[in-house]
């Protein structure tokens, strides 16, 4: 039997060689796919709250058992403080004046930024889209602290942009002045999904209104024949025709975001916001229910009806008798086929108005659509009710509160999980002192704009777009240094980039905001680097 072959001897040396080029190897790959492809971002400020979250405050609502963040101040994090008093802190279900009788240290930890995933350089092979969530250089401080930023696009190359009542409409940078060409702008659903702010839910009622140290005026869904008043499910129990009123001074539906209670913006003017969505769960007793919800607003009533095996849609002027017909006066605005509600089975059901377009939608899918197209000028007549003159109108921007109602007939029913929300609302500010008096070089003036209208939010300051330039605004447009206020540029960008005031310029774009991969990470320790992420808002940026 011969010899076995003698082993090689271990070459130590070549091993620890390998194992070296292998990791240099990994990371060269590493950093080149982080240069060129992803990179990870942390979301500093709260600007594009809730989308997204910078440094806060995650706070628990023992009144309605409510989670919800809180934009975060330095100043409340004292270790020394066992209770931190936060007198303004308010429970967003019931609304800005129901302030909570204290939050604890435990109830008001602090987390750090979401933390995002960015794909890089997508820009330079596919033009951004409108809603895009993007992060770029910011144009006023390109190298500073604050150099990178979120925003969400909303006015792209060669464009005219006009807010009005919170929403975009785009027109021609050719022919700006020419305010018919101005259509709305309407968001795609997954974006719209992910963008409802919510206003109302029935499942969070206070546990113990009786000791709010405000008076609790209740719910302000109210009917007659209706169970509502301390229910998490409402309930009538007749066929007959019976009607659920929204009552205004209950809850007022505007601008206010939860996420600013603790900011000074909190103290600003709101403003009503009538892109809405109404939805419960309908669980009717018998076959044969009957609904229709109507939305009074902006001098027009907006019908929604459900009724056998179809919906309808349809629009008429306030105060106008006979059937309800479409803007263009041509008759109603159609039927659509649909699966009837069946006695006990619960039908998710939806009533959008938003952008300018009705929906229903049941069980996710929507089953009814009907758009209409009101130019600026229209729109912003019909949301003040009256016919001044247009500059006059944009500088008021101001809208009359939404009446809604929502009719049943034919079946006692129960709803569940009644819910209201509200649509993003770009708001028409001021631009500050600083924006008009930064000049970027001896070479560029300054910006000059009558009565200090933030651009896009007023015909005097339209935003105008060159062939590389894009308009960005924050969700939280209350609480965000966005296109709207910027003013002039950086000397550096203005020198070496654009000299334009108020726009991105395509070479400032970094890449689309992907995913949420670490978020708003909670440190063990108060004070203690943040480590462990909030796992259940692992999410897709939309």
């Amino acid at each position: 039997m011969p010899d076995p072959a003698p082993a090689r001897p271990y070459d130590h040396d070549s091993t620890v060689v390998g194992m070296l080029q292998s990791l240099i190897v990994a990371f060269v790959l590493a950093m080149t796919f982080r240069g060129f492809v992803v990179e990870g971002f942390v979301i500093p400020t709260g600007s594009m709250a809730p989308t997204l979250l910078g440094q806060h405050l995650r706070i628990h609502s023992e009144q309605t058992g409510w989670d919800f963040p809180v934009g975060y101040d330095a100043r409340l994090n004292n270790p020394r403080f066992g209770r931190i008093s936060l007198g303004n802190v308010v429970d967003p279900m019931l609304g800005p004046e129901y302030p909570l009788a204290g939050v604890s240290r435990q109830q008001a930890r602090t987390r750090m930024g979401d933390r995002i995933l960015v794909v890089k350089n997508l820009y330079r092979f596919f033009d951004p889209s409108r809603f895009d969530v993007i992060v770029f250089k910011n144009p006023t401080d390109p190298n500073g602290a604050a150099g990178n930023y979120i925003k969400r696009l909303i006015g792209l190359p060669n464009e005219s942009i006009w807010l009005v009542d919170g929403d975009v409409f785009a027109g021609s940078a050719e022919n700006p002045s020419d305010f018919d060409s101005y259509e709305i702008q309407r968001k795609p659903e997954h974006i719209q999904r992910a963008v409802w702010q919510p206003v109302f839910h029935s499942d969070y009622l206070p546990a113990h209104p009786e000791s709010m140290d405000v008076f609790y005026r209740g719910v302000p869904w109210q009917g007659e024949g209706w169970e509502t008043e301390g229910r998490r499910r409402y309930r009538c129990e007749t066929a007959e025709p019976t009607v659920l009123r929204w009552d205004e001074d209950v809850r007022s539906i505007d601008d206010w975001a939860p996420y600013n209670m603790l900011t000074p913006v909190a103290a600003r003017r709101r403003f009503p916001v009538n892109d809405l969505r109404v939805a419960a769960a309908v669980v009717p007793d018998e076959d044969g229910l009957e609904m229709v919800f109507r939305l009074k607003v902006r001098g027009y009533e907006y019908e929604y009806t459900i009724r056998g095996a179809a919906a309808r849609l349809r629009m008429r002027p306030l105060g106008e008798d006979g059937e309800p017909a479409t803007e263009d006066g041509q008759g109603p605005a159609g039927e659509f086929t649909i699966k009837p509600l069946r006695a006990g089975e619960p039908a998710d059901v939806e009533f959008w108005h938003v952008d300018q377009a009705m929906a229903i939608f049941i069980g996710g899918k929507r089953v009814a659509y009907y758009e209409y197209d009101w130019r600026p000028a229209q729109r912003l007549r019909n949301a003040a009710g009256t016919d001044d003159d247009l500059d006059a109108l944009a500088a008021l921007n101001h809208t009359r509160p939404a009446e809604l109602e929502w009719e049943f007939r034919g079946s006692p029913v129960t709803l569940h999980r009644v819910r209201l929300d509200r649509d993003l609302f770009y708001r028409p500010d001021r631009l500050t002192e600083h924006a008009q008096k930064n000049p970027p070089s001896e070479d560029f003036g300054d910006v000059v704009v009558p009565r200090n209208y933030a651009c896009g939010t007023h015909p005097e300051n339209l935003a105008i777009l060159g062939p590389d330039h894009f308009f960005m605004l924050g969700d939280n447009s209350a609480a965000s240094s966005d296109s709207r206020l910027w003013g002039n540029p950086h000397p550096l960008t203005a020198v070496q980039i654009d000299p334009s005031p108020f726009v991105v310029h395509r070479k400032l774009l970094l890449g689309k905001a992907w995913g949420v991969y670490f978020p708003a990470p909670l440190p063990i320790t108060e004070g203690g680097k943040s480590i462990i992420p909030d796992f259940g808002r692992l999410r897709f940026i939309r």
